[in-house]
């Protein structure tokens, strides 16, 4: 089970906009995410919510402030150690050539090492994939099948932190809804930290709460249903996605 916690202390980050000039994304966020705790991030595009996923990816680094794992800053870990401890998915699912058993073995061939096929083909079972499917080509699975892989792909990895930026965004609301509730109920019995960038209410009806970003800044923190209630803070927010 994780037992590190993830400190974001004063937080900023600017990227370069027009002309050069630096634009605030993050202006001091300071949060701090328990071991095993599911929190979901909601927010307008640009409000910083994928940024914080970056950040602790280390695919950017904040222009203020510092980030802490298990009370270790990040950049004292080694940049392929953290990205396999804290894991990304994003909404774009990616397939490598082969079958889908290979695809889940990823990791391991990436690393030159012997893949676990038995491991492999359990986390597709607990995926709710067809055994079959195991020796077919990844490229020819459905779009919903395909996302079920890249997660089992992930489960394979078995990260402490698993980041997931809107990765159910292009599927069916039904596929979407089942996967999440597979995926959801297998983290939550192994104890992993989940964050979870999503714009959708039933996305995020598991997580213990939702931070919710605007200008830069967390508006608010507390229970899905709260911060997403038709008069709660993030309700204007929700009514322009829906329209």
């Amino acid at each position: 089970m994780n037992t590190l916690d993830i400190q974001l202390r004063d937080v900023h980050c600017a990227k370069p906009g027009a002309g050069g000039v630096l634009t605030p994304i993050l202006r001091g966020v300071s949060v701090t995410v328990p071991a095993g705790q599911c929190v979901g991030l909601i927010g307008a595009s640009g409000s910083g919510k994928t940024t914080i996923l970056r950040l602790l990816n280390r695919l950017e680094d904040p222009t203020g402030g510092e980030i802490l794992y298990g009370g270790q800053p990040l950049p004292q870990l080694p940049v392929t150690e953290l990205r396999r401890r804290l894991a990304l998915v994003n909404q774009r699912t990616v397939m490598f050539p082969g079958t889908v058993l290979d695809n889940v073995l990823v990791p391991d061939t990436l690393r030159e090492r012997p893949g676990d096929a038995a491991r492999a083909r359990q986390m597709l079972d607990l995926m709710r994939l067809p055994s079959e499917l195991a020796d077919r080509d990844a490229q020819a699975l459905s779009t919903g099948q395909q996302a079920r892989v890249q997660l089992a792909r992930i489960l394979y990895l078995d990260p402490e932190v698993l980041m997931l930026d809107e990765s159910m965004a292009n599927l069916d609301p039904k596929v979407a809804g089942e996967i999440l509730d597979d995926l959801h109920r297998l983290v939550a019995d192994a104890g992993k930290t989940v964050l979870h960038v999503s714009h959708k209410l039933e996305h995020l009806q598991f997580c213990a709460r939702v931070l919710y970003l605007a200008d830069g800044l967390i508006a608010a923190d507390g229970p899905p249903a709260e911060i997403m209630a038709p008069d709660g803070p993030a309700a204007a927010l929700l009514r322009r996605e829906a329209s």
